[in-house]
């Protein structure tokens, strides 16, 4: 939304709606992904993921204005009424709770993937170590060098 007017009134309100609409759906998408990760659905994740990154750019569309939002929203708060700055400034604490609550979860879903790589890269040496050591027993024709009788 790069404005290149100031807002009005009526239409930061508007914004500070936006804003808090889609920072409540990217934490639901988010509490989706966390489930996906956890259950190993990792083709469901990727549509999750593009879904999520809609809705960061739409939070970022509308957040992108000239002047910056919180300047405009320090200049035309007081010049609201009563009611209406209530109103928009308990979005606005929503919306920043919202967001603080995504970015702990993204930190959460990180690690999660994290542990789950370092898991799985340890069952490939593992595997590798053993293919390497029944390679080490077997004869350039397949045979085997290994003594059963042992």
């Amino acid at each position: 939304m790069t404005a290149s007017a100031p807002l009005s009134a009526d239409q930061m309100c508007q914004l500070i709606q936006r804003r808090f609409e889609y920072s409540r759906l990217l934490l639901e998408v988010s509490v989706e992904q966390e489930s996906l990760i956890q259950q190993g659905q990792y083709a469901e994740l990727i549509e999750i993921l593009l879904k999520k990154q809609t809705l960061l750019d739409a939070l970022r569309t509308c957040s992108d204005c000239e002047p910056p939002l919180p300047r405009q929203w320090h200049s035309l708060r007081d010049r609201l009424p009563t009611e209406e700055r209530s109103r928009c400034e308990g979005l606005l604490e929503k919306t920043e709770e919202a967001l603080a609550s995504l970015m702990e979860r993204e930190q959460v879903c990180t690690d999660t993937l994290q542990r789950q790589k370092d898991d799985t890269q340890a069952q490939l040496q593992l595997v590798s170590g053993g293919i390497a050591v029944q390679n080490a027993y077997q004869d350039d024709d397949g045979n085997s060098q290994f003594d059963r009788n042992f």
